[in-house]
């Protein structure tokens, strides 16, 4: 009996459900006929989970937990495919996270030394003060960040497969954590005082080891955590003895918001812009907080796209889809361009290997516009024939009137030109031009 029946019969033992049993021996079979007579390596089960995946959260942790399980059971008979698997985990969650948090690092603005701080977040501190401890506290997370990419993301408690969500995998763990932090306590003098129970209500404090993990990384880069280990006390202290002042400011950030709403953007972009005077800001808050970290280039085709959105009555939502900055005319959607990914967008399990993208909806364009349509598509080939670009309507052809069959390397592909995008990775300012055009045409703007 092979290994791979044997594992089939360990789970039959173990009374797992049939639906399980019969999704490892289906991914099993996969798995083996792929290594066929090579030896198992970490490259042939990213393959076999990059071909596999679905987008569903449950059945995408089911195959992973099958493939762990798995593992663990192969360690003594087949160490070698024990060991290609740790080996994907470590390349995938690991490498993602280093990738992650070096965007992060690289996208943080340091706060002018003149900046005019809002008042509401001074809490008794002067504008000088708010400004410098705000830098020591970007210096603070800076280097928690570089730390990470240079290090062990795992030693920092980030976590693997188990904490893919429906954003994919690159949570921003490190802002997750002090807002958590700083909304489970209250300030006593220069510390903040933090209720147990609370803080580990929070869904990236759990596991509590896991996080404890990133509390000691923490304190090894100055913020000071003592009793959180203490069973028998319901809370614990966080303070920073290099910069008093710099508690305050962290709880200003995080705890004193112009609107309960904006938590998501403070912890998915850290930016001083979210503290800033609105009267020295020249275009929307979280517009700005998004831009100033990119380059000279990017920033000109984001800044000449707000004010085109600005200009045909678009206003600007101060809020992201589809990983990119929004702006609204009613239930009306401007063209989206930006650097993150989304649900059903590419690979979902890697973060994006573009800088920046565009994304629309063609479908009338088609037919008004064809040359236009055919010089745009030939431009961005890859934006033709995408994972997730099927037509999801449940209609055969020819009823459905929205569908697109386009043909690439002599295969067709359908897409839905009322629910699925096409994404133009990497576009320059005239290419953004050009999409800008023919999405005014579609949408008759």
């Amino acid at each position: 009996m092979d290994i791979k029946q044997k594992f089939i019969e360990h789970l039959t033992n173990k009374a797992k459900k049939q639906d399980y049993i019969d999704m490892s021996r289906e991914l099993l079979d996969s798995l083996h006929k792929m290594l066929g007579s090579e030896p198992p390596s970490s490259g042939v089960i990213n393959t076999l989970v990059r071909n596999r995946w679905s987008g569903y959260l449950s059945r995408d942790k089911a195959a992973y937990q099958i493939l762990n399980e798995y593992a663990d059971f192969c360690e003594t008979d087949l160490p070698a495919l024990t060991d290609a698997f740790r080996k994907h985990i470590c390349e995938t969650f690991e490498g993602e996270a280093r990738k992650a948090v070096k965007a992060y690092k690289n996208a943080l603005v340091y706060i002018p030394k003149d900046t005019k701080i809002n008042p509401h977040f001074l809490g008794g501190l002067t504008n000088d003060e708010f400004a410098e401890a705000f830098r020591a506290l970007q210096e603070f997370i800076y280097g928690v960040y570089d730390a990470i990419e240079r290090g062990s993301p795992f030693d920092w408690g980030w976590s693997d497969w188990k904490s893919i969500e429906v954003e994919g995998i690159n949570q921003n763990r490190v802002m997750r954590i002090l807002d958590a932090l700083v909304n489970s306590g209250h300030i006593d003098g220069n510390t903040l005082v933090v209720d147990k129970k609370t803080f580990g209500g929070y869904a990236v404090c759990k596991p509590i080891g896991k996080v404890k993990l990133t509390l000691d990384g923490f304190t090894q880069m100055g913020l000071q955590i003592k009793g959180f280990d203490n069973k028998k006390s319901t809370a614990f202290t966080a303070s920073y003895p290099d910069d008093p002042n710099l508690i305050t400011v962290l709880c200003a950030y995080f705890k004193n918001r112009l609107n309960d709403s904006d938590s998501h953007r403070h912890i998915n972009v850290f930016s001083y812009r979210f503290v800033q005077n609105p009267a020295e800001q020249t275009r929307e808050c979280f517009f700005l907080a998004k831009t100033d970290g990119e380059p000279e280039h990017l920033r000109e085709i984001y800044y000449w796209l707000y004010d085109e959105a600005v200009k045909h009555g678009y206003s600007p939502t101060g809020y992201e889809y589809m990983g990119c900055y929004s702006y609204k005319k009613g239930s009306k959607q401007w063209l989206l361009l930006g650097s993150g990914s989304s649900y059903h967008e590419d690979d979902f399990l890697h973060s994006p290997t573009y800088t920046l993208a565009a994304k629309a909806r063609f479908h009338r364009v088609f037919q008004t516009h064809p040359d236009k349509i055919d010089t745009l598509l030939k431009r961005f080939p890859e934006s033709v024939g995408r994972p997730w670009d099927w037509c999801f309507c449940n209609i055969k052809p020819p009823d459905c009137k929205n569908r697109i069959i386009l043909k690439k390397n002599g295969k067709e592909h359908i897409h839905c030109g009322t629910k699925t995008y096409f994404y133009f990775h990497d576009p320059d300012f005239d290419d953004v031009k050009a999409i800008l055009e023919l999405y005014k045409i579609e949408n008759q703007i």
